[in-house]
C-alpha cells in the first residue's frame, strides 16, 4: 500500500490555495471536496483568517463538514464535537510590543485578533489596509488593548525598525511573514497549523502520516513538514516547493480540485 493509500484526512489553506483569485472555491472544487466527505475523508481548512472572514469566503454547504484553524493554529474548531481550541499571546510579551509600536507612533500599522474580534487602536489601519482586514475594527485604547488576551499581532507594512523589534521576540513567538513581507502574523510560541490540525486529528485518532496538506506560503511549512504528504500549489511562493511532496496546478487553474480528482480515480 502506498502512501497516498493511507490517506484518512485533508488540509487546505485558503488564500492562494482553496480559493482563487476571485476569492471563490469553484464549483468543481465543491463538488470533490464533498465527494471526498463522502468518502470518509476528514476535511479540515487551516488558514491565517479570522472565523468571521472564512464564513464570507466558504459556502456553508462545505463549511459545516469542517474543523477549522483559524489564525495560523491559534483558534480551533472541531465540527465533529463542536469543541474550540484557544491559544493566546503571553500578555506581558503583547504589552511590550504594543507598547513599542506605540512609541514610535506606528499605531496605524497594528491590530489584534481575539476570538473572531478585530481591536485596533486607530480606524486609519483599516482604511489603509482593506485587502488583509475586511472588517472596521473595534478601537480601543492603549491600556485596554494591551488587557486583551491576542490570538495574533498583526503589522501590516511597518518599519524596518520595527520589525528588527519584532523578530527579537522569535524564541518566545511563533512570528510569521506573509504576503511578501507586507504582514508579520504575531503567534503563541508553540502555535502552527500543523500544531493546531495535529490536536483536532488526535480527537479522531489520526495520525499526521495520514493527512495531505495543501498550501502555497510559509505560513504553510509547519504543516508540509508535519503531514504524510504535502501539495504546493503552482503558484507557491518560490521556495515552497522544495518542501513538499507533489504539486498542483495553480488555484486559478482549480489545482485542489483536479488533483484529487485524479488521485479519487485511482
Amino acid at each position: 500500500m502506498n502512501s497516498l493509500q493511507l490517506i484518512r484526512a485533508l488540509v487546505f489553506d485558503l488564500d492562494g490555495t482553496l480559493l482563487n483569485t476571485q476569492k471563490r472555491v469553484s464549483e468543481r472544487t465543491q463538488q470533490t471536496l464533498m465527494r471526498c466527505f463522502q468518502k470518509g475523508l476528514h476535511l479540515f481548512i487551516a488558514t491565517a483568517r479570522p472565523p468571521r472572514s472564512v464564513k464570507h469566503v466558504i459556502p456553508s454547504q462545505i463549511l459545516q463538514h469542517v474543523s477549522a484553524v483559524y489564525y495560523n493554529g491559534a483558534y480551533c474548531h472541531d465540527h465533529r464535537s463542536g469543541g474550540t481550541l484557544n491559544f493566546t499571546i503571553p500578555t506581558s510579551i503583547a504589552t511590550k510590543i504594543i507598547d513599542y509600536i506605540c512609541r514610535r507612533n506606528e499605531t496605524n500599522t497594528l491590530s489584534i485578533e481575539s476570538e473572531d474580534i478585530l481591536y485596533a487602536l486607530s480606524n486609519a489601519i483599516y482604511e489603509q489596509n482593506r485587502k488583509h482586514m475586511f472588517v472596521p475594527p473595534t478601537l480601543v485604547s492603549q491600556n485596554t488593548l494591551s488587557a486583551i488576551p491576542a490570538n495574533k499581532i498583526l503589522l501590516i507594512r511597518c518599519s524596518s525598525e520595527s520589525r528588527h523589534y519584532i523578530m527579537s521576540f522569535k524564541d518566545q513567538l511563533n512570528i510569521v511573514e506573509t504576503d511578501a513581507g507586507e504582514l508579520i502574523q504575531v503567534m503563541a510560541k508553540n502555535v502552527s497549523k500543523a500544531s493546531a490540525v495535529s490536536a483536532l486529528c488526535k480527537r479522531q485518532n489520526i495520525s499526521m502520516n495520514q493527512v495531505m496538506a495543501f498550501g502555497d506560503d510559509w505560513n504553510d511549512l509547519d504543516l508540509f513538514k508535519a503531514c504524510g504528504i504535502s501539495v504546493a500549489m503552482g503558484n507557491a511562493v518560490p521556495g515552497l516547493e522544495k518542501y513538499a511532496t507533489t504539486r498542483a496546478g495553480t488555484n486559478d487553474e482549480e489545482g485542489v480540485a483536479a488533483f484529487l480528482e485524479r488521485w479519487l480515480s485511482h
